[in-house]
């Protein structure tokens, strides 16, 4: 027997991790493109970004409630940690 909040915080946990991992890496592209000087690719890049981080966010309220938006949240925070530590090894020339 499963309760009745296990699904949407389990659907939220995977949708903010995956969320999580598209912004981040989008946001590392966005830095790049501004120090080599591709600032009118850099802005289209920062505008999908938050496009897509405000539009998941808001389904994650609407379909699954607090349950949903927490644990979509921590996710999403997981997945920062995660991009982080891979962009680190790979700017220090690690796999």
């Amino acid at each position: 027997m499963t309760a009745p909040y296990l699904l949407p915080i389990l659907a939220g946990t995977l949708a903010g991790l995956v969320l999580g991992t598209l912004f981040f890496r989008g946001l590392a592209a966005t830095a790049r493109l501004y120090v080599s000087g591709g600032v009118r690719r850099a802005v289209p890049l920062y505008l999908l970004r938050l496009a897509c981080a405000t539009a998941g966010f808001t389904l994650a309220a609407l379909w699954g409630g607090a349950e949903a938006l927490l644990a979509m949240l921590a996710g999403f925070q997981l997945a920062r940690s995660l991009v982080v530590r891979r962009e680190k090894r790979a700017e220090a020339g690690r796999p």
